[in-house]
């Protein structure tokens, strides 16, 4: 079990980055044939796609990423708590 908590955490927190990098790399739309654009978008997408059916864009702006990084948080905080015991 000491060897899982740390990997949860850092697995959790590792998605948490990519969804950050992807926003803000959305904002300045990169070339999508750049190889770091696409292993973001293909580490992100599947994350984001269930938050973007549920949460439309509001006047142009997504809020799928923040809830994703909500989502994951609160996912991440209860396997912590279970795996302390």
């Amino acid at each position: 079990m000491q060897i899982l908590a740390p990997l949860v955490y850092y697995g959790f927190n590792a998605m948490i980055i990519s969804i950050m990098a992807w926003a803000l790399l959305s904002w300045f739309r990169p070339n999508p044939a750049n190889p770091l654009v696409r292993i973001l978008n293909t580490i992100v997408e599947p994350i984001l796609l269930p938050f973007q059916k549920l949460l439309p864009p509001v006047g142009g702006v997504s809020f799928s990423a923040i809830g994703a990084i909500i989502v994951l948080e609160l996912i991440q905080h209860a396997i912590l708590k279970a795996l302390q015991g």
